[in-house]
């Protein structure tokens, strides 16, 4: 879909603004970018496409995050650790409102940045808006559910591991950067990943240090509603 696309493209370019030269336009579709007194950044983008939303959450935190030693991989975990849902909205919950709004939905982690988007009908825009910020500030998993995911990304890197392409990026990277965060891909390494499973009380500390209002951009394209977004945002 071509909403996804140019929003996604839109992702890319807005992290990456500060590195770019201030002399040409950026982003060639006009947005209307608001700051909010919490810290949250909100960018709204009209589109000619009927009824269609296309909604980004973008948290400034990847695997450069990932300084402390023996820590690499959670910002790629929580991309999973945040579809656990919370109490108001468990995984089946959270999974039936989106199948019922026929919403496409999913998420990535990249060194820099994790982004969460969702397309969904624009009369839907409330309730995903409302489950989305429950899950942005009350996620809730237990030790069980969190050795889950970790061993689910364990499984993710070793199916990765068998592709010789993916070794020559970790050798690469580790020859390239010796003390920068970029030395270990996204998914971190692979003693950290093993490790997991005992990490559940620093998962709740990655959480709480970088799932916070100042760090998150909400990106909306959608028919010229951007008041009405803008509206609907403050009231979370």
């Amino acid at each position: 879909m071509r909403t996804l696309r140019f929003v996604r493209i839109l992702a890319w370019l807005l992290i990456a603004a500060p590195l770019l030269s201030a002399a040409g336009k950026i982003f060639p579709y006009p947005y209307v970018q608001e700051d909010l007194p919490n810290g949250l950044r909100l960018i709204t983008i009209p589109t000619d496409y009927p009824n269609i939303v296309s909604l980004f959450i973008v948290m400034q935190t990847g695997a450069r995050n990932e300084v402390e030693p023996g820590k690499s991989g959670f910002a790629h975990l929580f991309e999973h650790l945040m579809f656990r849902g919370t109490a108001e909205f468990p995984p089946d919950k959270y999974q039936a409102v989106l199948k019922d709004a026929g919403a496409a939905s999913n998420a990535f982690t990249t060194d820099d940045f994790t982004a969460y988007h969702t397309t969904f009908s624009k009369e839907d825009l409330p309730r995903v808006l409302s489950m989305e910020a429950d899950r942005f500030q009350h996620l809730a998993y237990d030790q069980p559910a969190f050795k889950t995911e970790t061993l689910a990304v364990l499984g993710e890197f070793n199916k990765n591991s068998a592709n010789p392409a993916s070794k020559l990026i970790e050798t690469i990277r580790a020859t390239a950067f010796k003390n920068h965060t970029y030395r270990h891909t996204t998914m971190g390494f692979l003693a950290d990943i093993q490790a997991f499973p005992q990490e559940y009380d620093y998962s709740r500390q990655f959480f709480d240090r970088y799932y916070r209002p100042e760090y998150a951009t909400i990106i909306v394209a959608t028919v010229p509603i951007l008041l009405y977004v803008a509206e609907q945002i403050a009231q979370l």
